[in-house]
C-alpha cells in the first residue's frame, strides 16, 4: 500500500488511529529525516574516511617506498660497512703485524746494541791487554837492547882480549926466539973466540943461560896460565851471556805464545757466545771493527816479535 491509500483508509477509519498514525508518520518522517541526515553524515564521514584512507594508503605507499629505499640504502650501507669492516680488519691485522715486526726489530736492536756494547768492551779490554803487552814488550826490548849492548861490549872486550892474547903469545914467542938467538950468537962468538970451557965467561954463560931459560919458561908458564884463565873466563862469560840471551828469548817467546793463546781463547769464547742467536751476527762479528782491531793488534805483536 502507498501512503495515499493509507491516508484514505485512515480517513475512512476512526480519527484517533489517524491522529496516531499521523504522529507516527511525523515521527517516522522525522526519524527518516534524522536517519537520512545521519546517513548523509555517515556518507560524508565515509567519504572523508575513504579520502583519509586513500591519503593514508598513498602515504603508506610512499612510506613503504621510502622504507624500501631506506632498506636498500641500509643494505648498501651494510655492505659498505662490511667492506669497511673488512678493510679495517685488514688494516688492524697489518698494524698488528707491523707492531710485531717493530717489537722484533726493537728486540733485535737491543740485542745488537748489547752485542755491540760487549764487543766494544771486549775490544777495549783486548786493546788494554795489547797495550800492556806492548808496554811489557817495550820493556823487554829495552832490556834486550841493554843486554845486546852488554854482549856487544863483552864481544869487543873478548876481541880485545883475544888480540892481547895473540900479541902476548907473539911477544913470548919472539922473546923466546930472541933469547935462543942471543944464546946461539954468544955460543958461536965464544966458539969463534977460542975460549976454553973452563973460562969464566963460559961458566957464567952456562950458569946464566939455564937460569934464564928456566925463568923464561916459568914466566911463559905463568903467562900461559893467565892466558888459559882468561880464555876460560872469556868462554864462561860468553856461555853465560848466551844462556841469558836464550833465557830472555825463551821467556819472551813463552809470554808471546801465552798472550797469543789467551787472545785466541778470548776470541773463540766471544765467537762461541755470539754464534748462538744467528749466523748473521757471526758474520757481523767477523766484519765488526772490534775483531779487526784485535786482528791488527795481534798482527802488530807478531810483526814486533818476528823483528826481535
Amino acid at each position: 500500500m502507498t501512503m495515499s491509500e493509507e491516508s484514505q483508509v485512515s480517513s475512512v477509519g476512526f480519527d484517533p488511529l489517524m491522529s496516531d498514525l499521523d504522529e507516527k508518520k511525523q515521527s517516522f518522517r522525522r526519524n527518516v529525516l534524522c536517519l537520512a541526515s545521519e546517513l548523509r553524515e555517515v556518507r560524508s564521514r565515509l567519504a572523508s574516511q575513504e579520502q583519509s584512507f586513500e591519503r593514508e594508503a598513498l602515504s603508506r605507499q610512499e612510506a613503504e617506498s621510502k622504507v624500501r629505499r631506506m632498506e636498500e640504502e641500509l643494505i648498501g650501507l651494510q655492505r659498505r660497512l662490511e667492506e669497511k669492516g673488512g678493510e679495517l680488519q685488514a688494516s688492524i691485522s697489518a698494524s698488528e703485524k707491523c707492531l710485531q715486526q717493530m717489537d722484533a726489530l726493537k728486540s733485535q736492536i737491543m740485542i745488537t746494541q748489547a752485542t755491540a756494547d760487549t764487543n766494544v768492551a771486549s775490544a777495549q779490554s783486548v786493546q788494554f791487554q795489547c797495550l800492556a803487552l806492548l808496554k811489557e814488550f817495550d820493556e823487554k826490548n829495552c832490556s834486550l837492547k841493554e843486554n845486546e849492548d852488554r854482549v856487544n861490549r863483552l864481544s869487543e872486550r873478548l876481541n880485545d882480549l883475544q888480540k892481547d892474547l895473540q900479541a902476548r903469545e907473539y911477544s913470548q914467542k919472539q922473546l923466546r926466539d930472541d933469547v935462543t938467538k942471543i944464546e946461539r950468537d954468544i955460543t958461536e962468538a965464544l966458539a969463534k973466540s977460542g975460549l976454553s970451557k973452563d973460562s969464566e965467561l963460559r961458566k957464567l954463560l952456562d950458569v946464566v943461560s939455564p937460569k934464564n931459560i928456566e925463568n923464561i919458561n916459568k914466566l911463559l908458564v905463568v903467562k900461559d896460565e893467565e892466558i888459559g884463565n882468561l880464555r876460560d873466563e872469556i868462554s864462561i862469560m860468553s856461555a853465560h851471556w848466551e844462556l841469558k840471551a836464550k833465557e830472555l828469548e825463551s821467556q819472551m817467546g813463552g809470554r808471546r805464545d801465552k798472550a797469543i793463546k789467551e787472545l785466541k781463547e778470548q776470541l773463540m769464547a766471544k765467537l762461541h757466545q755470539k754464534s748462538g742467536p744467528s749466523g748473521n751476527r757471526k758474520q757481523n762479528f767477523w766484519e765488526s771493527p772490534s775483531f779487526k782491531i784485535v786482528v791488527s793488534m795481534s798482527m802488530l805483536i807478531l810483526v814486533v816479535f818476528s823483528k826481535r
